[in-house]
């Protein structure tokens, strides 16, 4: 009752306008991953924002795809994601880093088909790519300019979170190197947003050095932020991710500041009563007829509904899921040894029940391939330490090892280092610094690492998902419920 209160306040504030006010409302969503289950509630909601405001703005901080075989299997990838946004109405949405998991051909195909424009200002892109990425647009909402910059996430490697492979004819830069570029838009609308895949933290250092920014519409780090949150005189809104919540935003602009005023005259102030909403999806109720029959269709997909075994115990960590991967890889390649960066595992808990095929690749979405290095153990010690590094400074999940690190902790989840690591086999003996170990791995750790020479590394030209499949196939039951062989101590 209380959301559904607070909602009904939303969509009647634009009722009590003066003749000198302007609203803007924006609906903002972030990693969506491909909950087509989701949206059509997500259209219910703006259809309603709508009926008291047909001007209504809605946006994506990216990671539109990626979580969903009913998307991402699709015979073009991604697009029933794009079909649905385009029929709900979306003005434009940032790149994120998973927009490139369907590589070039099928990027450029979302992006010919979709009916909004896809932003992001801190890439170079080759026109060999033919990819329609736009830095910046400008929309008209009843007079009031609102200028929207794209960004996305850069990380040690200096380009987003996906597999170098995807980036091709692609450079890009930190969003703080940019900014200064676009200041230029401050004195030509009434409203500058900067629609961003950039992450929580990076959203507070760029408020705290380009204040001239109005709204910062984030994602990536799939933070749930509290309504009206301010920083350095910046609104930040981000809505979790897999469209639990949505942002609402609005934002009151002076008539006499708005856009019917010349360009060159257009007061640099910022708009006065800023307001956002960080609404619970699950709290509205209605769903939009048609776009329930849409996400029904491609639910029609009988493969993905294939059951490979049963989950006897219920999975209740991610580091299950994990350790059930990796123990797969090491049965199909013969394996001493398997990691999988945390990253690569896309869920926490599974219950008891069929385990399909849908549910594998949800679980690990990405189609890489299973790669087979000789490292020592040192090398082994090294390359965990560095893939925790290198990945969001996840826990790596492993088959045929247990370890241990200590970590320093630092105030910010970029300022974590690995220490040290004591590693054991599988007979709890420690790990000899001089053996050589046959280790398999997915084709984009082999792709991040930094400690041994990618040469040195044997593509098995199958995907780890594949591997997963046909040995899952082979597993009466499934129970890994209390299974741990990873322990960080943070210092």
């Amino acid at each position: 009752m209380k959301h559904f209160i607070t909602l009904t306040l939303v969509i009647l504030s634009c009722l009590f306008a003066t003749a000198q006010t302007r609203h803007v409302k924006i609906v903002a969503v972030n990693d969506m991953h491909a909950n087509l289950k989701s949206m059509p509630r997500l259209a219910a909601l703006v259809d309603s924002l709508r009926t008291v405001d047909p001007h209504l703005i809605l946006l994506s901080a990216g990671d539109n795809r990626t979580g969903n075989p009913y998307n991402d299997k699709y015979e073009h990838t991604g697009y029933p994601m794009t079909a649905l946004m385009n029929k709900i109405g979306f003005n434009a949405t940032a790149i994120g880093n998973h927009e490139f998991d369907g590589r070039h051909d099928g990027l450029r195909y979302i992006i010919n088909n979709s009916r909004f424009k896809h932003l992001c200002a801190n890439v170079n892109i080759d026109d060999t790519c033919r990819l329609h990425i736009f830095p910046y647009t400008f929309l008209d909402v009843d007079g009031v300019k609102i200028g929207i910059i794209g960004s996305i996430q850069i990380n040690a490697h200096h380009i987003p979170d996906s597999h170098p492979n995807n980036l091709s004819g692609m450079s890009f830069h930190p969003i703080d190197s940019i900014l200064p570029s676009y200041q230029w838009m401050r004195s030509q609308c009434d409203v500058l947003v900067l629609l961003s895949h950039d992450g929580y933290e990076t959203n507070l250092d760029t408020a705290e050095k380009y204040p001239w920014i109005d709204v910062i519409l984030g994602g990536h780090s799939h933070t749930l932020m509290q309504d009206n949150f301010f920083h350095n005189g910046v609104l930040i809104t981000q809505a979790k991710s897999k469209l639990s919540h949505v942002a609402i935003v609005d934002i009151e602009v002076d008539k006499e500041q708005s856009s019917t005023v010349q360009p060159h005259n257009r007061t640099t102030a910022k708009p006065h009563n800023r307001k956002s909403q960080i609404f619970p999806l699950s709290t509205f109720s209605k769903e939009n007829a048609e776009i329930s029959q849409m996400v029904a269709d491609y639910y029609n997909n009988p493969e993905m509904k294939k059951t490979l075994t049963t989950v006897a115990s219920p999975f209740q960590t991610q580091e299950e899921l994990g350790n059930m991967e990796m123990d797969a890889l090491v049965a199909m390649t013969g394996a001493d040894i398997a990691i999988q960066n945390g990253g690569g595992v896309r869920y926490a808990t599974f219950p008891v029940g069929n385990f399909t095929k849908g549910d594998l690749l949800e679980l690990d979405p990405f189609g890489n391939n299973a790669v087979v290095y000789n490292l020592t153990g040192k090398e082994v010690a090294d390359f965990i330490m560095n893939c925790y590094e290198l990945d969001e400074k996840q826990p790596v999940f492993v088959s045929g090892i247990t370890y241990e690190m200590n970590v320093r902790k630092g105030t910010r989840k970029d300022s974590t280092h690995p220490l040290s690591i004591t590693i054991k086999d599988k007979n709890g003996k420690p790990l000899s610094h001089d053996k050589t170990y046959k280790v398999v791995t997915n084709s984009y750790v082999s792709s991040i690492i930094t400690t041994v020479d990618k040469s040195r590394g044997t593509d098995l030209n199958i995907s780890c998902s594949d591997l997963t499949e046909q040995w899952l196939r082979k597993q009466p039951s499934l129970n890994y419920t209390g299974t741990t062989r990873a322990r960080l101590h943070f210092k």
